[in-house]
């Protein structure tokens, strides 16, 4: 996030006092925490493949496997993050955090790349 989670970065809006202000914010923090973490796990798991995964399908397809449950995990907790941090955004005044266009109930519909018209990366036309 690039502004920090303060209450002081606009005026409270309704009964929002600063304790009320403040736990919205560790919440959203602790949700961000949460959905970067699938990254890390992704990370770790893309090492392995490439480092193990040649030559051997069982582990491919239990990775494969890895992988797509991870995308799913990161659709949710990045939706869980955006609905923490926006209950906090917005009664501080600060601009939310808009929903993904790119995923409607929870499955990824298109990629950032369709959705601004840019061809995929293994279209042999490109």
């Amino acid at each position: 996030m690039s502004t920090p989670i303060t209450p002081e970065h606009g005026p409270a809006a309704g009964d929002f006092g600063p304790l009320t202000l403040d736990d919205l914010a560790n919440r959203a923090e602790k949700a961000h925490a949460e959905h970067l973490e699938g990254y890390t796990a992704s990370t770790v798991l893309h090492r392995l493949y490439m480092a193990e995964a040649f030559g051997n399908e069982e582990l491919r397809a239990a990775l494969d496997l890895l992988f797509s449950r991870l995308d799913l995990a990161r659709v949710r907790t990045r939706e869980e993050w955006r609905q923490a941090y926006n209950s906090w955004a917005i009664p501080a005044g600060v601009d939310p955090v808009p929903a993904d266009p790119t995923v409607m109930d929870g499955e990824v519909i298109a990629t950032v790349d369709e959705l601004y018209g840019f061809p995929p990366d293994n279209d042999p036309a490109a």
